[in-house]
């Protein structure tokens, strides 16, 4: 693991790169944590993912360069754009984009074959990112933004066209099983939803229960068939 800079318009942000071995070109995994911030589960998975596939990791830590969780949470709450997640007018989405765009340029990246992790607040970022050809495998955890509709605006989702892999719980004040069920309809069979008797934030139990351990295999098997 290594730990790098990663330039942005408004600020540097740290990020932790798990870097394929070899020198040629391999896939990239953007791998976004929830409100919690990065946490051992997220590096462990992040290892993980980059030891059976030989991928590139990358973990990018929100809440460095200059922005505290406060600081960072309040653009959710503040503006109707982020709240929805809207396009534009969407200053944490578009910081994502910047993110992406500096991780494929990174050097054993191969920029046409990337994978995205998304959970929470980072989930929506997922919705968005999906349009994009050189996402071939988006995965999202309980999307907890935007809070109307299916949580994407449907001149978003009616632009995806590939499958996104999503993880939802039964009972989640965050993203409540009405929300699925919208974008389910809006992606016109493009979500394979799977279902789980957790609490909210799945990723945080990858490794300490059945369920768990069942949700990261299937987010690994994704990455495995989608991205060559």
């Amino acid at each position: 693991m290594q730990k790098i800079q990663l330039p942005l318009s408004n600020r540097t942000i740290d990020a932790y790169l798990y870097a394929a071995d070899g020198n040629e070109k391999r896939p990239g995994i953007l791998f976004l944590p929830d409100l919690t911030g990065i946490q051992k589960t997220t590096h462990k998975s992040a290892e993980i993912l980059r030891e059976t596939g030989n991928y590139n990791v990358i973990i990018p830590d929100l809440y460095s360069g200059g922005s505290s969780l406060q600081k960072y949470c309040v653009q959710f709450l503040m503006s109707s754009y982020v709240r929805n997640n809207e396009a534009n007018n969407n200053a944490p989405l578009a910081e994502f984009f910047e993110i992406l765009d500096a991780f494929r340029t990174l050097d054993k990246v191969d920029e046409d074959n990337i994978g995205l992790v998304g959970q929470c607040l980072t989930g929506g970022f997922v919705l968005h990112a999906a349009i994009r050809p050189e996402v071939k495998a988006p995965v999202v955890f309980h999307h907890s933004f935007g809070l109307k509709g299916s949580g994407a605006p449907k001149n978003c989702t009616s632009l995806i066209r590939k499958k996104i892999q999503g993880h939802f719980v039964y009972i989640d004040g965050f993203c409540p099983i009405w929300r699925v069920k919208q974008l389910e309809k809006e992606l016109n069979g493009n979500l394979e939803s799977h279902w789980y008797n957790l609490p909210h934030g799945i990723p945080h139990f990858f490794f300490n229960n059945k369920q768990g351990e069942k949700a990261f295999q299937r987010m690994s098997d994704f990455f495995e068939q989608q991205l060559q």
